[in-house]
């Protein structure tokens, strides 16, 4: 399923003009190089560099000899023609800092827990938490706030358990997770599908509206957009369909509530 999804992503990525949502779409005066993680619970690939991608696309390797990463002979390996080049020279250069360097750092705490077991593989909530807490990281520069001159479009983290499990997929349909909660979504729902956007563009631009007007957060409405996010694990945990809609509509409820 991975392979496959690979090729309308190549067949958009190419057609002009890109449709970026966000700052993007609404603003029109930017535009920046996508790039996608596609996984589902037994494979994953990762794209694009340009118009290159982890999965085989017509071009590929021409492009990779062409910039001395592949000599053209014998099997194309992607991680060692592009991820570390003809001697290194694909990225021999770039330092790993800044928000890398911190997610590195993440993962590597992370991995510490599992040894010690203080975040087993099955904790759906404790490994969502940790997620969250990641891409709320705004210190290290993860999290792209207004403040920092350039904001995230929004934020994702996606659950693809296997075994049966419904994959889970939480958005905030917001540019900034510290003010937003994240909100569950499964595929294959026919509720969510005919629902639309679920009211996500709405509760995008309202939040940006908020930002821009330099509006705080009180702290109780953050604490009952928490809630909402608590029961969007809780409902991770226990499978079944997407809350999604429903959320967005509670979350602009709230916001409408405390007049922010």
């Amino acid at each position: 399923m991975v392979a496959r999804a690979v090729w309308p992503l190549t067949a958009a990525s190419a057609a002009p003009p890109p449709c970026q949502g966000g700052a993007c779409e609404e603003g029109g005066d930017w535009t920046y190089e996508n790039g996608f993680l596609l996984a589902d619970a037994r494979q994953r690939a990762l794209a694009d560099a340009g118009e290159a991608f982890v999965v085989e696309t017509a071009g590929t390797r021409h492009w990779a000899v062409e910039r001395g990463w592949w000599d053209g002979e014998g099997p194309f390996d992607w991680k060692r023609s592009v991820g570390e080049g003809a001697g290194g020279r694909a990225h021999a250069k770039l330092d790993v800092r800044g928000r890398e360097r911190a997610g590195a750092d993440h993962l590597a705490a992370a991995a510490g827990r599992v040894s010690d077991g203080s975040l087993p593989a099955g904790d759906v909530a404790g490994w969502l938490g940790w997620m969250a807490g990641v891409l709320r990281d705004e210190e290290s520069g993860i999290c792209f706030r207004s403040t920092h001159g350039f904001m995230s479009t929004g934020s994702q983290i996606s659950l693809a358990r296997g075994g049966g499990h419904t994959a889970s997929h939480f958005f905030t349909a917001a540019s900034d997770p510290l003010v937003a909660c994240y909100k569950r979504w499964t595929f294959g729902d026919p509720a969510a599908a005919a629902a639309g956007d679920g009211g996500s563009l709405a509760l995008w631009r309202r939040w940006r509206s908020i930002d821009l007007a330099g509006r705080s957060v009180p702290e109780a409405m953050r604490r009952a957009l928490l809630e909402i996010e608590a029961e969007a694990v809780s409902a991770a945990e226990r499978g079944g369909a997407s809350e999604f809609s429903g959320s967005v509509a509670r979350e602009l409820e709230l916001i409408s509530s405390f007049a922010v």
